[in-house]
């Protein structure tokens, strides 16, 4: 840890303040020990902690991930240019200390400014867009936002040897709650006077607020994720045909989209060192946190605009037991407990599995693969991705297995949405 701080100290140090008067802050990036050989749970999250930045890196700087940071005292008291004094007048960058640091007044400045209410009615805290108005919500790297906005730059230092190590999530109901979690703090600033695409782009430009809106649409996913993860199905289930044919030139724009997408992102998780596995098991978690923790973000967002209850700040658990550990070091999803977050995921599973079947038997007895195949080639990658949701529901004895009552509440409800679809159509 020390070389790293010395590290960020070089880079601060070496940067010419008259060339680069606007550097606020240096970003390592976070890196994660303990993670399985194919990262079940996406738990590296590369795009966020390394791509991002490295692209940022030409512009403005990288955002703050929430760690891995060395800033500037000065960066915290007004832009570069126009600097707001801070209201207790030993915090200034000019005050000199006499007293040792373990004298009696040093100690209860100290304990004064870590104190959780310090920012209550300052500028520090919430007027003029204040650092407080930050930590009201829970999306973390909206700290370089504010610092960004106000004019200051960023520097993305990404030595070889890891600088910053910390514990991913090592369970599913752990990864998907932590993804919630941040989706809730994303929507706050989304939702906003705050907003990227437009306070933003007005105070860092354009191409700068679209970096920081692209994280704010993360749970705007959980809509088309949702849409392609049963309307497809249940139309094929159902007889209807919502895809052109394979003989169709609009066909061709739909295999564009998905393999240029496809192969993008995997060229991204290939080119900073990743595997294919790594890629695979991620993009199946993009689907994962679209049909859960992102539609319950939503939700909970809704209920606290509205004024209802909710469940409250909910930290990551990173402890896991002997069985568990062995379990996550052999590539098998936790689905132990049961969670509502998991009842989607399973509906969703159930529902593709389906349409698959169902449409097979249509094909075999039409003979109309030109027509079919998109909706069972969807129906098919869902089922592909779903396989480890089929292991724990029938093949999995242990305890990571998923729960009864988990799979007998998503049976229900994938046999009421086929059988809804057929009735209304």
């Amino acid at each position: 840890m020390i070389l790293k701080h010395l590290r960020g100290r070089c880079v601060i140090s070496q940067t010419d303040p008259s060339t680069q008067p606007e550097l606020g802050y240096v970003q390592f990036p976070q890196r994660f020990y303990g993670l399985n050989k194919d990262d079940i749970y996406g738990g590296e999250v590369l795009r966020l902690f390394l791509a991002n930045p490295v692209g940022m890196d030409g512009l403005q700087g990288p955002h703050y991930v929430g760690t891995g940071c060395f800033f500037l005292r000065r960066a915290f008291f007004g832009g570069p240019t126009s600097m707001v004094p801070p209201e207790i007048q030993e915090l200034r960058q000019d005050h000199e200390v006499e007293k040792p640091i373990t004298a009696q007044p040093i100690i209860e400045l100290a304990h004064h400014v870590a104190r959780c209410n310090y920012e209550n009615n300052t500028k520090w805290g919430f007027q003029d867009f204040g650092m407080g108005l930050l930590w009201r919500t829970i999306s973390f790297h909206f700290t370089g936002y504010k610092l960004q906005c106000e004019g200051w730059k960023s520097i993305f230092c990404h030595p070889s040897r890891s600088a910053f190590l910390g514990d991913a999530p090592f369970s599913l109901i752990d990864s998907i709650s932590q993804s919630k979690r941040w989706a809730i703090g994303l929507l706050e600033v989304f939702f906003s006077r705050y907003m990227p695409m437009v306070f933003g782009a007005r105070n860092m430009g354009i191409v700068m607020g679209l970096c920081y809106a692209h994280n704010c649409f993360w749970p705007i996913w959980s809509i088309p994720i949702t849409i392609y993860s049963f309307l497809p199905q249940i139309a094929l289930l159902n007889g209807f045909y919502i895809f052109p044919k394979v003989t169709d030139w609009w066909f061709l724009l739909y295999v564009f989209l998905f393999l240029g997408a496809y192969a993008q992102d995997c060229y991204d998780f290939i080119l900073f060192g990743s595997t294919y596995k790594r890629w695979w098991n991620d993009q199946r978690m993009w689907i994962i946190k679209g049909l859960s923790p992102y539609v319950f973000a939503f939700v909970e967002y809704t209920s606290k605009r509205l004024g209802i209850a909710t469940e409250g700040f909910n930290v990551t658990s990173k402890v896991q037991d002997d069985e568990q550990s062995k379990r996550y070091d052999q590539g098998l999803m936790e689905f132990g407990v049961h969670s509502p977050m998991f009842i989607p995921l399973a509906t969703a599973s159930i529902v593709n599995l389906f349409a698959l079947i169902i449409g097979i038997i249509r094909m075999s007895s039409i003979w109309s693969l030109d027509t079919l195949f998109v909706q069972l080639f969807v129906a098919s990658f869902g089922v592909l991705n779903s396989w480890p949701v089929y292991e724990a529901m029938v093949l999995r004895k242990d305890k990571g297995r998923m729960h009864a009552k988990t799979i007998v509440i998503s049976l229900c409800l994938a046999s009421a949405l086929c059988g809804g679809a057929y009735l209304a159509l």
